[in-house]
């Protein structure tokens, strides 16, 4: 992400889910976090949120279990044109 990236909007999610998904590798679970109206304008958009993907050991263990998170959804500049 650049100093002029445009964030279209936030959200708060929790880890959810947190194994072993190969030889060092780990597969990590997020889901959207409702506790204490933390989601509450972005739920009227977008009211459900789930994300799996698998990271290397050693990213995983910046995760855990229950930790809240804000994600960004930033948009993409242009590349350049060679």
């Amino acid at each position: 992400m650049t100093d002029t990236a445009r964030i279209l909007c936030t959200a708060k999610i929790t880890c959810t889910a947190k194994g072993p998904a190969g030889e060092g590798q780990t597969r990590l679970g997020f889901s959207a976090d409702y506790a204490d109206g933390a989601n509450a304008e972005w739920a009227k958009w977008t009211p459900v949120f789930s994300q799996t993907m698998v990271v290397l050991d050693q990213v995983a263990e910046l995760f855990k279990v229950g930790q809240h998170i804000t994600l960004l959804f930033t948009e993409d500049q242009p590349l350049p044109v060679v």
